[in-house]
């Protein structure tokens, strides 16, 4: 078993993977016009009314851009004068970006892209209208509506329990993203507690099982994050392969998924043992800002996938809980900057230990600092498509592009944007 995981910008590509290689030019003169004839123009043209053109080009110098008038859209050759973004992008970068094996962060973050004109902001005008011209994926509309199976208005805050009939557990988790079920991991509360206190205090620092950062106001560091925990805790394991209460919780997405114990991050534990107002050192995965953890990359392969997160503290108003955005599973949403926590369809997920929550690996989430004095110790198990372990090998992940990954120190993302202007 391996003690380090370093940086790996090639881990999860195309090549790694059987799908159509695209020519660049046939697909920006005949492919791409055709989807947009097709429906596609109609699908996106209502978020990129106001957008100007972009401009998307390789080293070589050939390029395209899209433009959005009179409420459709279309694919011009060459650089236009009127793109606020020229995008500069290695071929095989655009490969990947075609079949969602790189999306914008993950382009930026492995140094695949350079800015001509324009930024990460600029980019974003068009970003979601590009992925659902790629790949298909529709482009999330804070205006949606939720409704019961009795096709009544949804309470997006409401929970259940595993007495609660099923079906209305997996209409509200298919619909709404995410999922809360009191007191599911109550019985085993104590065990666990002190399962994941044991693996906290014995972790180490420097190898691949824990993420360490300062906590600048004690002097002290600590494992802000635990992975691949099922590698060598048997009561971890247990509970991914055999536990039946969490084989009911996985049964409620009905999905073919698998555990997944050495892929991606494994199972992992978010602990902060901080309140309000704590000082970290750098790392943007100790508070995680809004974001999916699917967003790098390998969506069409990984997903639809779960995470059941084991609650071993409160998390509500004063504590630090997990936050999701209703309804954006399986669509792509606009920069998260632009996510506020008063916003019609963001929802706190309120929980007690003891309490499970499940949410889909593609819903836009987050789990910002503390507002209180609480703090947090959450267990996640993953559960993702089988081919996961085909598309990447053990202890490989997609945030292996991250600059620093394997020493828990991530650079901030729009530092590392910064960095990609010509």
């Amino acid at each position: 078993m391996t003690d380090q995981i370093v940086r790996n910008t090639e881990v999860g590509n195309l090549e790694a993977w059987r799908l159509q290689r695209w020519d660049f030019d046939d697909f920006h003169r005949s492919e791409l016009p055709r989807r947009l004839r097709d429906g596609v123009s109609d699908q996106i043209a209502w978020d990129v009314a106001a957008a100007p053109p972009f401009t998307i080009k390789l080293p070589d110098g050939r390029a395209y851009t899209y433009i959005c008038e009179g409420g459709s859209v279309r694919v011009e050759p060459g650089v236009s004068a009127d793109a606020v973004v020229v995008l500069e992008i290695q071929e095989r970068a655009w490969q990947d970006y075609v079949h969602e094996f790189r999306n914008l962060s993950s382009l930026v973050l492995a140094g695949s892209i350079r800015f001509e004109r324009g930024g990460v902001p600029e980019w974003d005008a068009w970003a979601p209208a590009i992925r659902c011209m790629y790949s298909g994926k529709p482009i999330y509309n804070p205006s949606m509506s939720f409704a019961d199976r009795a096709g009544q208005p949804l309470d997006l805050r409401g929970s259940f329990t595993l007495d609660d009939d099923h079906e209305e557990l997996s209409h509200f988790l298919h619909t709404t993203g995410y999922l809360v079920v009191r007191g599911a991991m109550a019985h085993r509360l104590t065990e666990l507690s002190d399962e994941i206190d044991h693996l906290l205090a014995t972790a180490k620092e420097g190898n691949i099982f824990s993420w360490w950062v300062d906590n600048e106001q004690t002097g002290t560091r600590f494992p802000y994050r635990l992975l691949y925990m099922s590698e060598h805790s048997t009561l971890i394991r247990s509970l991914m392969d055999d536990d039946p209460t969490v084989a009911a919780l996985v049964a409620l997405a009905k999905r073919d998924l698998v555990p997944l114990h050495d892929r991606g991050q494994g199972a992992m534990t978010v602990y902060k043992p901080f309140g309000r107002g704590a000082k970290l050192g750098a790392s943007m995965a100790a508070n995680l800002g809004w974001h999916r953890d699917c967003d790098l990359g390998g969506c069409p392969v990984m997903c639809p996938s779960i995470n059941i997160g084991i609650h071993l503290d409160p998390a509500g108003p004063t504590g630090s809980q997990l936050w999701a955005l209703a309804g954006s599973h399986d669509k792509v949403t606009h920069n998260p900057r632009e996510i506020r926590l008063d916003d019609a369809n963001v929802i706190p997920m309120d929980t007690q230990p003891g309490d499970v929550t499940i949410h889909y690996s593609c819903i836009m989430h987050a789990g910002p600092p503390p507002v209180g004095a609480g703090t947090r110790r959450t267990f996640y198990l993953p559960f993702y498509g089988p081919d996961t372990l085909r598309l990447l090998g053990r202890f490989e992940a997609f945030e292996q592009v991250i600059p620093g990954y394997g020493t828990g120190n991530l650079p901030d993302f729009y530092d590392e944007a910064a960095k990609a202007r010509a």
